[in-house]
């Protein structure tokens, strides 16, 4: 079972108990590593970030043996790791081994691309889940790779590592935006190629993708999707955390002043 081909057994599907499992276990994770963590400085935080990445990168490249080997896809978006969440396998290197700008482009996509993508695919398994059971080596390798990207986000964020500010998003969005130009071109080529099955569709920039928000986003776009895409993976998780931290502070500066007037009361 545990590397079993999709539907071969029954999948796990989402909001189930399988999953209330997976997704529990992962915060717990994610919250036990931050405690490990509290006491990182930046050197310490760097080396973290790199040791997660290098295992990354051997799970991605266990799950592309998986996919050739015992699924015998030949389907690029089975294998090639060029999707949103794919994105930590190079900012976490360019985070961690890079210096100056790469360094604040890799941050800045770990820290808030990294961050949303992995709570969101934490909520909404649907590229797994829904194929394979739990007990699943593709089930458990997304849980462990976006846990970690949780994980990593945050470690960032905590330790003051690296902090949101809104004319930083030119970071994120710049690795985004390359990343959306060359797999448009991919999937462009390879469809007019393969016009009796065109299925590219890296960085879901060229197709739709039913019963995702993806699909929601395609059908009230129609011929602009690819640029609307785009925008929303290039500026759109950045500018939700950006807005987040915002009331956050906004929350704390009023409680910070109450509590101020209600000592000077006394």
């Amino acid at each position: 079972m545990f590397f079993a081909k999709p539907y071969e057994y029954e999948p796990c599907g989402m909001y189930s108990s399988g999953h209330l499992v997976l997704f529990l276990v992962s915060v717990l994770a994610i919250g036990l590593g931050l405690y490990a963590s509290r006491r990182m400085d930046t050197a310490r935080v760097r080396r973290t970030v790199r040791t997660v990445t290098a295992l990354l990168w051997v799970l991605e490249a266990a799950k592309i043996v998986f996919v050739l080997a015992v699924t015998e896809s030949r389907d690029p978006n089975d294998f090639l790791p060029f999707y949103y969440c794919s994105l930590i396998l190079y900012a976490g290197a360019l985070a961690s081994l890079g210096k100056g700008f790469w360094q604040k482009l890799g941050d800045a996509f770990v820290a808030t691309g990294g961050l949303f993508g992995g709570a969101c695919f934490l909520l909404v398994p649907n590229t797994s889940l829904t194929r394979y059971p739990m007990l699943h080596f593709i089930s458990l390798h997304s849980f462990v790779l976006h846990g970690l990207m949780v994980y990593l986000g945050l470690l960032l964020l905590v330790r003051g590592v690296y902090r949101i500010r809104l004319r930083e998003i030119v970071y994120p969005a710049g690795v985004v935006s390359v990343m959306c130009v060359l797999a448009y071109v991919f999937n462009t080529v390879y469809n007019h190629a393969h016009p009796e099955s065109p299925t590219a569709n890296l960085m879901f920039m060229s197709l739709d993708f039913p019963g995702t928000p993806v699909g929601w986003l395609y059908r009230i776009t129609g011929p602009v999707f690819p640029v609307a895409m785009w925008l929303v993976q290039a500026f759109g998780p950045f500018l939700l955390l950006c807005g987040i931290q915002e009331l956050v502070r906004y929350f704390r500066t009023k409680r910070s002043e109450r509590e101020s007037r209600e000592k000077r009361g006394l």
